[in-house]
């Protein structure tokens, strides 16, 4: 089987989708209900420290948790997307950081790979980076 070129599939862009990036952005208006919006009715969900949460009622109440976190935030280091017709594959780099107890930042790095069908969020994974 030969294998195909990239455009193929579709096209790729180290852009950030602008649904990804307000995804992010969110993050610290620490709104569970507007961070659940971003997804599907049927969503799946693969968080960082939690079992695979499936619907939107399962995503929501995980951000509840999330987004309880003092001065929580999200930034995007690096990106790569594949964009074919109404779907985008985007998979990169963010860290979240916020206070703890003692009002000192803790910085998350970790890994995402977002699936966007229709503008909607169908499957995302997120696991923190190794350590090198």
């Amino acid at each position: 089987m030969a294998i195909m070129p990239i455009n193929y599939y579709g096209d790729m862009t180290n852009k950030v989708p602008k649904l990804v990036q307000n995804w992010a952005n969110s993050i610290s208006q620490r709104n569970a209900n507007l961070q659940t919006s971003f997804y599907s009715r049927d969503a799946i969900l693969l968080a960082t420290y939690e079992p695979i949460l499936i619907g939107q009622q399962e995503i929501y109440d995980y951000f509840v948790d999330l987004l309880s976190k003092d001065n929580i935030r999200c930034s995007i280091q690096d990106n790569f997307s594949i964009v074919h017709l109404d779907m985008i594959v985007s998979s990169g780099l963010y860290t979240f950081s916020f206070e703890d107890e003692d009002n000192e930042t803790i910085n998350i790095p970790a890994r995402y790979t977002f699936v966007i069908y229709r503008d909607k969020i169908v499957d995302h994974h997120s696991s923190e980076e190794p350590k090198k």
